[in-house]
């Protein structure tokens, strides 16, 4: 039966990612810069810490996909995590922006531990949200839409923080309080909206059959074709966006030209509109066209704009700079609600195709496919930016402003073009989706899903 969401329930729902994604925003654009021009730390040295958490989240990830599939309450098997892991979650956030120690090892430590802290609170709260999806409604066009108003949604959230950090750090005296200030605010608002999240979404879709043993799932995914494709994509793309948000806000200070707090705020919120109008537009063109072209074809057009801007914008253009930092976010956002709500549906495919429930361990190993792309991402930035010449102290020579735009925008071109290139071998469109589930589930699936020729 056909679950209509009432706007309610889809704000709710999009509420859940504005917490979560206040986390992903300030380890991907913010985290970074901290670590190198408030705590004091080496590019290289702050990528690796990036790289040593996400590694972790090679354990916790998929432990708490199976942990969903094993255990429910009379909420469900997502809700009630959102509850247990919505306080210490914020008050990760602000730990995550506080420097503690006078050595530089004690420093590193600390950023370490406290980083560690914030990704497992992450997870607890990431992969049962990113669960629900699949159990808020089984309507395929239900889960886009509630993807579009997720999305913009957690960009409103990013807007406020990549807008209100920077300019609050830049205006202020000191620039260590200012974080810490910042993100105990920042912190408790993600802990009132995940709770409005748990509290205002239902879990429809019960499934009654026991969870899968570990080993069966492991079979389940590794027979899972699409499910490896999208994984293999999440990798990829997340490696090019974290690479463009990591030096998002060095490139505007250094290369735009951005001098004082307003103009940072300005730059940077261009990244977060760019978030809240790309998959706006992903709603009108997937209504229109097939959404697997869609997200391909988006893929393609984020690589020629990135080159665009690249080839385009000189050091110092701040407006020009600034008005490609827009388009480049707008359409390289245009595939995040079909991402996203593929990830249920390849889900789906492999129950179909194996007979075997692996999704909470899919879930669980998609969360991590997305963190090892931002962890890789880590290593490739601070490396990158040693090559350059890039220091966190003093003046920037000419050639590591001009390498901040080819780090900016050339090297994240060159993984979108990888992630197109990728989805040419996804086919799980709406139309292949509805078909499947109709002829190709009977008892728990035992029908094989076929491609289409």
């Amino acid at each position: 039966m056909t679950t209509r969401l009432s706007v309610l329930e889809k704000s709710a729902y999009g509420a859940g990612d504005m917490a979560l994604t206040i986390s992903i925003i300030s380890a991907s654009i913010l985290i970074y810069a901290f670590l190198i021009q408030v705590v004091g730390l080496s590019p290289v040295d702050a990528g690796w810490i990036l790289m040593i958490v996400r590694t972790i989240d090679a354990i916790s990830d998929p432990l708490m996909g199976i942990l969903t599939s094993k255990f429910r309450t009379r909420l469900g098997r997502y809700r009630h995590w959102l509850m247990i892991g919505a306080i210490p979650f914020g008050i990760s956030l602000w730990l995550l922006f506080t420097s503690f120690g006078e050595t530089y090892s004690q420093k590193m430590a600390w950023s370490t531990g406290v980083y560690i802290f914030n990704s497992l609170a992450f997870t607890v709260l990431a992969i049962p949200y990113i669960s629900l999806i699949g159990v808020i409604t089984a309507d395929p066009q239900e889960r886009l839409n509630a993807n579009a108003f997720r999305f913009p949604m957690a960009k409103v959230a990013t807007l406020i923080v990549s807008t209100f950090v920077p300019y609050w750090v830049t205006q202020g005296s000191d620039a260590r309080s200012s974080y810490a200030t910042a993100f105990a605010v920042v912190g408790a608002v993600s802990v009132v909206i995940m709770l409005f999240c748990a509290f205002n979404v239902k879990e429809r879709v019960i499934t009654t059959t026991p969870a899968e043993p570990l080993r069966r799932q492991v079979k389940g995914l590794l027979q899972n074709d699409q499910w490896q494709i999208i994984s293999l994509a999440m990798v990829v793309l997340f490696v090019g966006f974290l690479v463009n948000g990591s030096v998002a806000i060095m490139y505007g200070k250094e290369f735009a030209g951005a001098t004082d707090g307003y103009g940072i705020a300005i730059f940077m919120s261009m990244g977060s509109v760019g978030g809240i109008l790309g998959p706006l537009i992903s709603t009108w063109l997937t209504r229109h066209y097939c959404k697997i072209k869609v997200f391909k074809y988006s893929m393609y057009g984020s690589a020629v704009m990135s080159l665009l801007a690249w080839w385009l914008v000189g050091a110092n253009s701040f407006w020009s700079a600034t008005f490609f930092y827009l388009l480049c976010s707008v359409v390289s956002q245009i595939n995040t609600p079909i991402l996203w709500s593929s990830i249920t549906e390849a889900s789906d495919y492999g129950l179909c195709k194996t007979g075997i429930d692996a999704s909470g361990l899919a879930i669980g190993m998609i969360s991590f496919c997305q963190k090892f792309g931002m962890g890789i991402a880590g290593p490739i930035t601070g490396y990158l930016l040693v090559w350059v010449g890039y220091t966190s102290e003093g003046a920037q020579s000419a050639s590591a402003i001009a390498g901040l735009s080819w780090i900016m925008l050339l090297v994240p071109a060159l993984f979108y073009l990888l992630t197109g290139l990728i989805m040419h071998f996804y086919v799980i469109n709406n139309v292949y989706y509805s078909a499947m589930m109709q002829n190709g589930r009977n008892d728990q699936a035992t029908i094989l899903c076929e491609k289409p020729q």
